[in-house]
């Protein structure tokens, strides 16, 4: 795996959102230990990319210098899957080498063109007719779960702590919290 390319709303939060009087998102819940897995998964040399229909998130991603795509915004929605070969030519990669996680059925346009499709358990079922199902619930650990799994399965390498933890420092270092 040379990228991972995630959603954002049902992936790294439970998807609840909490919005003001004018229909604006105002709160959203994330599991920092995602994070950290990201930060793991650019480590090793995997590239992770964000696609999300809420611009919500656009700053917070960029704020951890992150990749992101806003598939929904100035009263458009594009289908993910029409971002796919701009980020497979970006990086340089085949389908092949990338990686998706999403939960809901915003996500199949996309998962279905890229084989390592993934989705979190509690996805609509005709979301799991196109991914595989992983053992957690959207916003409860999904991408640490998932860079386990990803170890196991051998799409990225093991590697120690010791291995590993500079190049997650030097990552925090290019953050804003």
């Amino acid at each position: 795996m040379k990228v991972l390319i995630l959603d954002v709303d049902g992936v790294l939060t439970d998807g609840v959102k909490y919005y003001d009087r004018e229909g604006k998102v105002v709160l959203k819940s994330f599991c920092d230990k995602d994070w950290t897995a990201i930060k793991r998964f650019r480590a090793l040399g995997v590239e992770v990319v964000f696609i999300t229909g809420d611009t919500y998130n656009e700053s917070i991603l960029k704020n951890r210098n992150l990749s992101v795509i806003v598939n929904r915004s100035n009263g458009t929605h594009k289908d993910k899957k029409n971002f796919l070969q701009e980020i497979l030519d970006q990086y340089n990669v085949t389908a092949k080498e990338v990686a998706y996680i999403g939960d809901d059925l915003f996500d199949v346009g996309i998962m279905k063109m890229i084989k390592n499709s993934f989705c979190v358990k509690n996805s609509p079922k005709m979301v799991k007719k196109y991914a595989k199902e992983l053992s957690t619930n959207g916003g409860d650990n999904v991408i640490m779960k998932f860079f386990e799994l990803a170890e196991k399965k051998n799409l990225i390498p093991k590697v120690s702590y010791d291995e590993i933890m500079n190049k997650i420092y030097e990552l925090d270092l290019k953050e804003k919290f």
